[in-house]
């Protein structure tokens, strides 16, 4: 059976919980506490094996949450989606840090103009918080929409990404 390595590490934004298999991360949830991120864990991968342990994958995320848009090296992952999901979220890994898309545009860059709703479940569904930065999708009204890890994070990221990149 699939064995995936866990381990919480302590971010400017909260608790990750940072999962991977032999593939690449393959989950990234901020977690209120151990036993609840778990769970979610289980949830996404219930025939899988965790273990708890720390692996290259996960120091390559460790230090990707210190500079946005910056990834010290490639960092793959392990996905489990469907084409459109996969579509939707490699369209969300081409929006640079300290730029903003709306699902509107997420939907007419993937060539389906009219699937916005669509677009906004697939970002729903995301993995891998921060990592391929969902938080960087707004409603067309210029508004911060839902975020599945606390709408106050989604605000706190945009708003760190954007003090890193006036910085530079």
């Amino acid at each position: 059976s699939l064995e995936i390595v866990y381990s919480f590490v302590p971010t400017v934004f909260g608790t990750a919980l940072i999962a991977s298999t032999p593939r690449g991360i393959c989950n990234i949830d901020f977690v209120t506490d151990e036993a609840s991120g778990l769970l979610l864990l289980h949830r996404h991968w219930p025939q899988a094996r965790l273990r708890r342990d720390e692996n290259a994958w996960h120091a390559g995320v460790r230090d990707f949450f210190g500079e946005p848009g910056l990834p010290p090296g490639p960092i793959r992952l392990h996905l489990k989606a469907t084409p459109f999901q996969l579509k939707v979220w490699d369209a969300l890994l081409k929006i640079p840090a300290g730029a903003l898309a709306t699902y509107g545009q997420i939907a007419a860059n993937i060539h389906q103009p009219t699937a916005s709703r669509a677009v906004g479940t697939a970002i729903g569904l995301n993995p891998v918080a921060f990592l391929i930065p969902c938080h960087r999708v707004i409603r067309a009204e210029g508004v911060l929409g839902g975020y599945h890890w606390v709408l106050d994070r989604k605000a706190a990221i945009l708003g760190w990404e954007f003090a890193k990149i006036d910085g530079r």
